[in-house]
């Protein structure tokens, strides 16, 4: 029961804007995997990308003090547009009723997004 739960809360979050969140962050690690020095970058940008596909049962521990140069900057180039796209996302959330427990997906993956450096993600 509770994997059937977890895969009706994926499909519900792929939906409702997760997929694309995803799509995002998985073409930023494809970006950086071009690139000598993004390469240890893209490794976490694929990981925040499959939480960011299937957020359900996972755990995020952030620990932004770690990097903290690398995520003020990347708050300024990029975070900023996640912020929108998250505000919109979690109003879709709550105007249907099946998408309300998923507020606290986007909360934890919104922490992950906004300070990606130093992010640990457990399955």
């Amino acid at each position: 029961m509770k994997y059937f739960v977890s895969f009706i809360g994926n499909f519900i979050w792929k939906l409702l804007g997760g997929a694309l969140l995803a799509v995002f962050w998985f073409l930023i690690g494809i970006v950086l995997t071009c690139t000598i020095v993004g390469y240890p970058l893209a490794v976490n940008c694929f990981k925040i990308g499959w939480l960011c596909f299937k957020p359900t049962n996972k755990r995020v521990g952030v620990y932004f003090e770690k990097y903290l140069p690398l995520n003020l900057l990347w708050l300024l180039l990029v975070g900023w547009f996640i912020i929108p796209y998250a505000v919109i996302s979690i109003t879709l959330h709550i105007l249907t009723l099946f998408g309300i427990p998923l507020i606290w997906q986007w909360i934890k993956v919104c922490k992950v997004c906004l300070f990606p450096f130093g992010a640990i993600i457990k399955y």
